[in-house]
């Protein structure tokens, strides 16, 4: 099973996001990239896959709220919506 190695990139980005955050960190994965342009820009083999663009820092401050909803990008979904109740 070949894409095996993408998700377990994708768990290692998981991992990753719970430690920062248990540290305090912030982490943003970057979803607005067009995967062929980083690759050239970052002048990378050509036979690599992007799995993730990944921005990790201090926070200039706390929030419950994510940046995006904030913005009025896009807001979270009732939990109604989110969670199967039985």
């Amino acid at each position: 099973m070949p894409e095996t190695l993408i998700w377990s990139v994708v768990m290692a980005v998981h991992s990753l996001w719970l430690a920062a955050r248990a540290e305090g960190l912030g982490m943003g994965w970057v979803s607005i990239v067009e995967p062929m342009e980083l690759q050239e820009t970052l002048d990378v083999n050509r036979s690599w896959t992007l799995v993730a663009y990944l921005c990790v820092g201090w926070p200039e401050d706390e929030s419950e709220t994510p940046l995006l909803e904030a913005a009025a990008w896009d807001k979270r979904l009732p939990k109604e919506e989110l969670v199967l109740k039985r």
